[in-house]
This record gives C-alpha cells, structure tokens and sequence, in this order.
C-alpha cells in the first residue's frame, strides 16, 4: 500500500520528519524513500502478485460444519 504524504520541508520539523523517513528507508527496504511530489506522478505503479500466500492458511475439515455455540440460535 502506498500513502501519499505531502510534508512542506520549509519548516524544522518537517525537514526532521523526513530525514527520519529517509534513515528509516536505508534500514528497511520495505519503507520506500521520499519522492518529490512533482516526481510523485511519474512513479510507476505495481500491482501485488495474485496468490503470493497460497499454502499459507490450511481450515481444518469441518470448517463448514455448523459451531456448537450457535446450535440454540438455528
């Protein structure tokens, strides 16, 4: 998911936050580094991949089988 985030980085506080952003970015790959907004248009956009966490989740058998708890409400 990518959230775009506007930061004005006149003021002190902002040019902090993003150079926290950017240190944050060099440790963790999954942090994407800051784009200038007038670059922001041009990124190109990725789609996720369809099934990346197939075989992750196994339901057990009788996943379809009504639940004890809700036998008074049937």
């Amino acid at each position: 998911m990518i959230y775009r985030l506007e930061i004005d980085d006149r003021h002190e506080t902002a040019r902090a936050v993003l150079d926290f952003i950017r240190q944050m970015a060099s440790k963790n790959k999954a942090i994407k580094r800051p784009v200038a907004v007038t670059d922001f248009n041009k990124m190109p956009l990725t789609e996720r991949p369809l099934g990346i966490m197939k075989g992750s989740f196994k339901l057990s058998p009788d996943f379809n089988e009504p639940l004890d708890d809700l036998k008074d409400y049937m």
